[in-house]
This record gives C-alpha cells, sequence and structure tokens, in this order.
C-alpha cells in the first residue's frame, strides 16, 4: 500500500536520526589505536514499483427522477399544501419529501367537468337513439319478411317489395349508425374523463421534491413541467475509471465509497458499467448503487472511490528505514552511510539524501543515491562518517 511520509513516519525517522547524532558526537572522538571495527550489513539500493489504491472522485445521483409535466392545460388554482418549520401551512417546496401518488398541484377543473358532462349527454342522446331504431329495424324486418313470402307466391308486385326491401336497408343502416354513433360518444367520454383527470399532477413514487416551477394562478400549458421528483431510496454514486482500472471493476462487486458528509464509507453494489468510454474524457462511467432508508445522502454530494491495488508505472529507489540517519554536516537533514572499497578495506562515507513516501518497512529516496549503490542497512547508528567498517556478507 502506497501512502506518503506522515507526520508518524518522519518522527521516527528523526527521533532515530536525533540519536544517531548522538552517537555520531561520541564516536568523533578520535578512536584509540586498538578500538575495534564497527560490524555493519549493508545492502545494494533498490528499484521498486509500488502498489498503489487508485481513488476516484464520484458524484451523488438519484436513483430515477422524473418531470412532472401537466398534460391539461389551463389556471393552476391548488398546490400540495405541506406544515412549515414554523408550523404554518405552505405550498410543499423544494426538499420535501412526498408520498406516492400525492396530489402535488392541480389546474381549474371546471372546464373539463362540463366536457365530461356534455359527452356523458351525447352518449345518452345517442343510446336512445339505438333504442328507437332498432325498434324500427323490427317492424322493417317483419314487413321484409312478409313482402317477400308474398313476393314469391306472385301475390306482391314489384315495386311494394322493393318498398319493403328499401324500409328494412334504411332501418339496419340506422342501428349500424346508431352504435357508430354510441362508439363515439363512449370515446368521447373516456377522452375528456381522461383530461380530466390529467388536471392533477400526481407523484409518480415517493421521493424528494428537487423543484417547483409553479404557482397558483399561474397558466400553464399541456406541456409545462411544474415539479421534478427524486427517488432516493436508492442512491447511485458515479465515478468513471480508465481503461488500465477497467478490469478492477464489475457488476455485482461491492464497493465502499467515502462521503465528504459521512465519517465513515458507504457500502454500494455496482450496478452499470459503461459499454463504451466518453469520447472527450476516454473514460468508463460505473454507477454503484447505495441503499439510503435514512435519506441522510443527498443527490449532489461528493464522494470517493477506492479500488484494489495496482502496479504503478512508477519506479522509484527505495532503501531500509534503518538505514536513514542524521546528516553529520546537515541539521535536520537525512543521510545513508554509501560503502566504498578502498586498498581492500571498506569504508563508510555519509551522502546526503532526500526521502519521500515510505512503503512498510522501507523509504522512498528520491535524491542521492542511484539503483546498486552499496549502503548500510543496520548498524549506521554505530558509524561516523569515513570510517572503516566490516560487513557482514
Amino acid at each position: 500500500m502506497m501512502h506518503r511520509l506522515t507526520r508518524h513516519s518522519r518522527d521516527r525517522v528523526a527521533v532515530a536520526a536525533i540519536g544517531v547524532s548522538l552517537v555520531a558526537l561520541a564516536c568523533a572522538r578520535p578512536r584509540p589505536p586498538n578500538a575495534p571495527v564497527p560490524t555493519v550489513r549493508g545492502a545494494q539500493v533498490e528499484e521498486f514499483r509500488p502498489a498503489v489504491s487508485p481513488r476516484y472522485s464520484a458524484a451523488i445521483q438519484p436513483s430515477r427522477q422524473v418531470n412532472l409535466a401537466f398534460k391539461s392545460a389551463g389556471i393552476v388554482d391548488h398546490i400540495l399544501q405541506m406544515r412549515g418549520g414554523d408550523g404554518r401551512w405552505r405550498n410543499v417546496e423544494s426538499g420535501d419529501m412526498v408520498a406516492s401518488g400525492a396530489e402535488l398541484a392541480r389546474v381549474r377543473r371546471i372546464d373539463y367537468e362540463q366536457r365530461v358532462e356534455q359527452a356523458q349527454d351525447q352518449l345518452r342522446q345517442s343510446q336512445a337513439a339505438l333504442v328507437q331504431s332498432e325498434a324500427v329495424l323490427v317492424q322493417a324486418e317483419q314487413d321484409h319478411v312478409r313482402a317477400n313470402n308474398l313476393y314469391s307466391t306472385a301475390s306482391l308486385i314489384r315495386p311494394e317489395y322493393d318498398q319493403a326491401q328499401s324500409r328494412y336497408d334504411a332501418a339496419r343502416a340506422q342501428v349500424d349508425a346508431a352504435h357508430a354513433a354510441i362508439a363515439a360518444a363512449q370515446n368521447a367520454v373516456s377522452q375528456s374523463t381522461l383530461a380530466l383527470d390529467d388536471t392533477v399532477v400526481r407523484a409518480p413514487f415517493g421521493g424528494l421534491l428537487a423543484s417547483r416551477t409553479i404557482e397558483r394562478g399561474a397558466l400553464v400549458g399541456n406541456t409545462t413541467v411544474g415539479l421534478v421528483v427524486m427517488d432516493i431510496d436508492v442512491v447511485k454514486a458515479i465515478f468513471a475509471v480508465p481503461d488500465t482500472s477497467l478490469t478492477m471493476v464489475r457488476l455485482g462487486q461491492h464497493v465502499d465509497v467515502t462521503l465528504d458528509a459521512s465519517p465513515a464509507p458507504v457500502s454500494g453494489v455496482v450496478t452499470a458499467i459503461a459499454a463504451q468510454a466518453d469520447p472527450q474524457t476516454h473514460l468508463f462511467p460505473v454507477e454503484v448503487s447505495l441503499p439510503n432508508p435514512a435519506h441522510g445522502i443527498r443527490p449532489g454530494m461528493i464522494g470517493s472511490v477506492t479500488l484494489g491495488p495496482i502496479t504503478s508505472t512508477r519506479s522509484t529507489l527505495v532503501v531500509p528505514l534503518s538505514a536513514i540517519v542524521q546528516a553529520p554536516d546537515h541539521a535536520g537533514s537525512f543521510a545513508v552511510f554509501r560503502l566504498e572499497n578502498r586498498g581492500g578495506k571498506t569504508f563508510a562515507v555519509a551522502q546526503q539524501v532526500s526521502v519521500g513516501q515510505t512503503f512498510g518497512s522501507s523509504i522512498e529516496v528520491t535524491n542521492g543515491v542511484r539503483v546498486a549503490d552499496r549502503i548500510v542497512t543496520l548498524g549506521a547508528e554505530l558509524v561516523r562518517n569515513g570510517q572503516e567498517v566490516r560487513v557482514l556478507p
């Protein structure tokens, strides 16, 4: 796990360096001729590719959002009333929770009610006309049967037979027309009743009212969006990943989302991964669904998502923490003892370094050493600059 050199880590290095400086001051006195050569352990400076845990910024969105428009035009004469913080009744406002099916707003209904009554009157008239035409048809059918029998025995002349046939055909046509009129009237009743029902805008589900743009007395058209409702029982954390991290997410995966407004991470499930990258950012949007029964998470909040560790493409040089000492000639700076061979002997030479991030028991060295340099990794606190040392294999 890669992380910055924390205050605690710097304190560890600083305390160790102070102790080393005291020992170094003591060792700065001329060494007696028979003083033993310090024994240390050495190793080479290594190149390291740290594992990183990518963090991605996430934006909270509602699981669904609906723009509610009026289907029947008219004058707004009612808006849902709710008690405000002062206890008085007021119009529903953005941020209020509304129940499923709640009547949020309504336009004046009298014109639509009159249309329903007119359509119902027309239906009743058409039904009465059907009764009359069916009675006429019954009589015309009887006359037609009688005329047909008489005409077959040559007891009725052709013109009289044709008249009976014409009356029967006309009566049949009137019945068919009456049925068509009834169907049209029924359709008119259905349409006018639907228009009357559409004078009311209802919440399609329980949720958070995101906005209200209409007031009582306002004239609205049949496409005017007056209210917006969001479902926040479940919210979505949306973030985007590059193609190099796409293999780290999968549908159904449990992911923790850290929110600035929440002290503890919220666990969610990956419910959608984009099929293709955004053409502008070249990132793949990912959706994580978060349960939100208490409605404490609101759309617009910002959070972050941490995926599992991956190997960084950046390499760095690292040394053991035990190799870092305080620089002998530069107070407040750090150094390592580089091992040099001269005349068949090994000497420890202080090399000032700059340090960076810590990786477990190792620390990044950003300046002062090169890969494969041999340094003192254990026993550095016993060594002074330029001193001969014995290196364990």
